[in-house]
């Protein structure tokens, strides 16, 4: 069958109507690829038959900007874990939603702005501000011990009403619960409810490393086992690093995940070894409550200010009309997808799915996971992105449930650089290859470098790559790479062969593209 004749038009039954093709006017679903794929690069054939993975447990598609067709489609429809990758279609949800601009406010009320001297009560009311640090929780708290408050006597409120409590269990995805990347969010989260580490070897081999908090939780007691040994730097720095967490009181049944129990007291003991190559780094661990990590950060926070505390915290609501004594306002939602997809930060993914349940007029005013998925759902319908394949689950793809094809990744970005306003936006939140975030480090070939923009995923099982690069002509593509198996973490060599592929030798088809193709800004000076 000739090229000509693979290459048919794209259609799509939604509802009984047909809907236009990708090309025209309107932006619908641009239907199936042609039902015979593409061959995979001889390249990128022998990559996987080295790491012995079956071509069918991959889906790979090339596509350019503005182009009528992919220049590579290989099993292209077939539903596929993305991993984090999924991220994309919560970016794209989010800025579509509320452009690059947008912000969440928190805010101290009370009662009365007269004559308050902490007498109180105090409220604070979560609004989902997915980028409330500990930095700007002082900050808030400050603004109040600047308007006279010092002493903390009457009762302070947390309002958590704004998300549904989660049905999930941190350790339910892998049963790592006290892990920073699987916290569940709540409407009022400071510091993603987590505590960091930084670890650093000992001046000499054999030594302890040395390791001490970020910020001190006096629930929390270290015990450090650890020790200091020669060698080069392993990809995972913290392989040869182990934890065991236990309540300091005994008799307490086995914790897998932040529990009441060790709010009262938590014992972190870390095993093992680590190389002086590696320098320092941080881990992170979330142990206490969300009620408790706010309690404990807010009392040492205002310690540290020169206050004194002897009121009380609970959760509850607060009324909305009571009026505003400090506020924090978060970076812009752009800032925020930096942090999302250059660090793949599940927690601020999870947390924008149910920031976005809570916004519209149809909005019941409590978020919760289905709803954040519905609304997502219809912000990529309404402008014609229709996967009936996808599942979402959390918005951050750490999930063994999530699905989409390789196809649909591609009409997502493609539509974001063909119709959005914010393609620029997007395209900039997702890391460079060899250059920054979760790609900083990631293929050999040093040609590569800031040639593509591209979002990572990896989980047992799975490994994908989803963004943009530029050709051999310096045409900006759309690159999607799916594998899932269990051969899919031994597909590195793969990756490389088709970015390599897309550098060396993928060009505009002899039968052209528009002449909009290249309207993208200029590539990065990095590479």
């Amino acid at each position: 069958m000739s090229k000509k004749e693979i290459i048919t038009k794209f259609s799509v039954i939604v509802g009984g109507v047909w809907l236009l093709a990708w090309g025209g006017l309107a932006c619908a679903d641009p239907g199936p690829l042609p039902s015979v794929s593409q061959e995979l690069p001889q390249t990128l054939r022998q990559a996987l038959a080295q790491a012995n993975v079956p071509a069918s447990e991959v889906s790979v598609v090339v596509w350019g900007v503005h182009e009528p067709q992919p220049r590579l489609a290989w099993e292209a429809q077939t539903p596929r874990n993305p991993a984090s990758v999924m991220k994309l279609v919560t970016t794209l949800a989010a800025l579509e939603n509320w452009g690059p601009a947008k912000t969440w406010r928190t805010e101290v009320r009370v009662p009365r702005l007269e004559a308050q001297r902490g007498q109180g009560p105090f409220g604070v009311i979560g609004v989902g501000d997915p980028g409330l640090t500990l930095e700007r929780w002082q900050e808030l708290w400050r603004q109040v011990y600047q308007q006279g408050v010092h002493q903390l006597s009457g009762p302070i409120r947390f309002d958590q009403e704004g998300f549904a409590p989660s049905a999930s269990s941190p350790d339910t995805f892998d049963q790592e619960g006290f892990r920073a990347y699987n916290v569940i969010p709540h409407a009022l989260q400071v510091g993603q409810q987590t505590q960091w580490w930084f670890i650093r070897p000992g001046e000499r081999v054999g030594e302890p490393l040395r390791i001490w908090p970020e910020f001190p939780f006096p629930q929390i007691e270290l015990r450090n086992r650890t020790r200091t040994v020669d060698g080069p730097c392993p990809a995972l720095w913290r392989s040869g690093l182990h934890y065991a967490i236990r309540a300091k009181f005994p008799g307490q049944a086995m914790i897998s995940h932040p529990d009441r129990h060790l709010d009262a007291g938590a014992i972190l003991k870390l095993t093992g070894t680590m190389p002086q190559a590696c320098g320092t780094r941080l881990m992170g661990f979330s142990l206490l409550t969300n009620a408790a990590y706010l309690d404990s950060s807010l009392r040492t926070l205002w310690h540290e200010l020169g206050g004194t505390f002897t009121g009380t915290l609970s959760q509850g609501p607060v009324p909305r009309d009571w009026p505003v004594l400090a506020s924090s306002e978060s970076p812009a939602l752009i800032e925020l997808l930096l942090q999302m997809n250059k660090n793949s930060n599940n927690v601020l993914a999870r947390t924008l799915l149910l920031d976005l349940a809570t916004d519209g007029p149809d909005s019941a005013g409590v978020a919760t996971e289905s709803a954040g998925r519905a609304k997502v759902l219809r912000i990529l319908a309404e402008r014609g992105l229709v996967f009936p394949e996808l599942v979402l689950e959390n918005g951050a793809g750490l999930s063994r449930k999530a699905r989409i094809s390789a196809e649909h990744l591609a009409h997502l970005l493609l539509w974001m650089q063909e119709k959005s306003l914010y393609g620029n936006e997007f395209m900039t939140t997702l890391p460079l290859v060899n250059v920054d975030g979760t790609l900083r480090h990631s293929f050999e070939d040093p040609q590569l470098r800031g040639r593509f923009h591209l979002k990572s995923g990896t989980l047992e099982g799975v490994k994908a790559l989803a963004g943009y690069g530029l050709d051999a002509q310096d045409h900006w593509v759309v690159v999607v790479f799916l594998a899932n198996g269990t051969g899919a973490g031994g597909t590195e060599a793969a990756q490389e062969a088709l970015l390599r592929w897309v550098y060396h030798e993928s060009k505009i088809p002899q039968s052209g593209a528009p002449p909009d193709a290249t309207v993208l800004p200029a590539p990065n000076p990095l590479r």
